[in-house]
């Protein structure tokens, strides 16, 4: 006697099998995105960059001497990113009220340096560009890797310039 399957284990299958494109369609899968963040046409050496979703996490990276920076997967979709370089202020300044790694995630920059090194990496940018309600700087992260170079105004508000 053979045995083929119940209907309703056949039903089960045939319902899988539909939904197992939705699984790649419906989410919209992660990527990753480098590039180079620059302010006023020359590469920062030294700063956090944080993408910002509403309603998936986010993903904040540092900035390496030469400008570049690479994030870790993040989930494809529209964001915000902010820039920040007060964490490696000489004057010792904490990040405050500035955009904090997502949680669980330590800073990525995480300066041990002496400050004469921060002196020398450090620059000063608009406050408008470290806060999540201000920014102007939006970004569509796309499934697999991308590239991305962020380019900040020294004008403390590019929307009026």
């Amino acid at each position: 006697m053979g045995s083929s399957p119940s209907p309703g284990l056949r039903r089960w299958w045939a319902f899988l099998a539909l939904l197992a494109p939705l699984g790649t369609i419906g989410c919209g899968g992660v990527g990753t995105i480098s590039g180079t963040v620059y302010f006023d046409g020359k590469p920062l050496k030294a700063g956090n960059v944080t993408f910002i979703s509403t309603g998936r996490p986010s993903v904040s990276t540092k900035i390496n001497e030469d400008g570049t920076y690479q994030t870790e997967p993040i989930s494809a979709g529209e964001g915000k990113i902010c820039v920040e370089t007060e964490s490696w202020s000489p004057r010792g300044r904490n990040m405050g009220g500035l955009v904090k790694p997502p949680p669980g995630q330590k800073s990525p920059a995480g300066p041990s340096v002496d400050s004469a090194e921060k002196r020398k990496r450090y620059i000063k940018i608009p406050a408008i560009y470290s806060n999540p309600e201000e920014t102007p700087l939006r970004y569509t992260v796309t499934r697999g890797g991308q590239t991305h170079d962020i380019k900040l105004d020294p004008v403390a508000d590019p929307a009026k310039k």
